[in-house]
């Protein structure tokens, strides 16, 4: 009887030690299922910076771009208003000696002081364009990160939160498979929506350059006024006249080739109170 008893404590001790064993077998296949995760998550990884970095070289292009449409327009505007400038002198230094030189000379010096207002609003145009600019530029960075942020903070170890290897490690397999599956799938739609997200941020920024180019249209156009009213104080108040001549003097050539005319510039047309035909430039 002791005999019988002494084989079924054994044999229940070996089946405590079977069951035993193949846990802890489950336990150590936990650890070969994670060795599989650092691979994959070093793919999505490599996959999702570059399609990020691609979208940030795409962006770039977009401010460099900006920038360039910027200083051409700025460089158009600035030599029209220098043109109108020496249009004018033009026709204050060449009247004859019987004008009131005092009275001419009070021109000159509001021909000058207009243009440096007009210089004022010059650099406001920059600077507004330039704030917006900057504001437009955090905000796509800001949203590409965001978007490499949601793929590569990636938890790979929470399958092991209120588990315990010894007690359930199949549960934590089961869940480290889970990740792998989702490691292992390639985010193609994350392309796509970079792709929206530069084309946006580009439409933002024509957006803009037209406010841009409206500001310094409106800023050339009160300076063609004041010139105006220049020419106009020359004739009535100073008693002189505009003076014809085949060349007038032009601005210095460009030095920046602009292929296509990015702003429709006021002519350069002073108003005239005689019957006369004068060149004006």
């Amino acid at each position: 009887m002791k005999l019988h008893n002494t084989m079924k404590v054994a044999l229940v001790f070996v089946a405590i030690f079977g069951l035993a064993s193949a846990q802890r077998d489950d336990s150590l296949k936990v650890v070969e299922t994670m060795a599989l995760l650092p691979e994959a998550y070093r793919e999505l990884q490599k996959f999702v910076v570059s399609v990020v970095a691609d979208a940030k070289h795409n962006s770039s292009d977009v401010i460099y771009e900006f920038h360039r449409e910027v200083y051409l327009a700025k460089d158009t505007f600035l030599r029209s208003a220098i043109s109108l400038e020496m249009n004018t002198l033009y026709h204050l230094n060449n009247q004859p000696l019987q004008v009131d030189a005092s009275c001419l000379s009070l021109l000159r010096s509001s021909a000058d002081l207009n243009l440096q207002v007009s210089g004022v609003g010059f650099t406001n145009c920059i600077l507004d364009v330039d704030a917006r600019l900057n504001a437009e530029i955090q905000q796509v960075f800001n949203q590409l990160q965001l978007n490499e942020s949601a793929y590569i903070q990636f938890s790979l170890y929470d399958a092991f939160a209120g588990r315990n290897i010894f007690q359930n490690p199949q549960d934590i397999n089961d869940q480290l498979y889970l990740k792998l599956a989702q490691l292992q799938q390639t985010p193609t739609e994350l392309v796509t929506q970079l792709s929206a997200l530069v084309t946006d941020f580009r439409t933002r920024l024509e957006v803009a350059r037209a406010t841009y180019r409206q500001c310094l249209t409106v800023n050339n156009q009160v300076f063609q006024t004041a010139v105006d009213l220049i020419l106009i104080q020359l004739q009535q108040i100073c008693k002189g006249s505009l003076v014809a001549s085949p060349t007038l003097p032009t601005t210095p050539a460009l030095t920046t080739i602009i292929t296509t005319p990015p702003f429709e510039v006021v002519p350069t047309e002073p108003p005239t109170v005689q019957q006369d035909e004068y060149v004006l430039g």
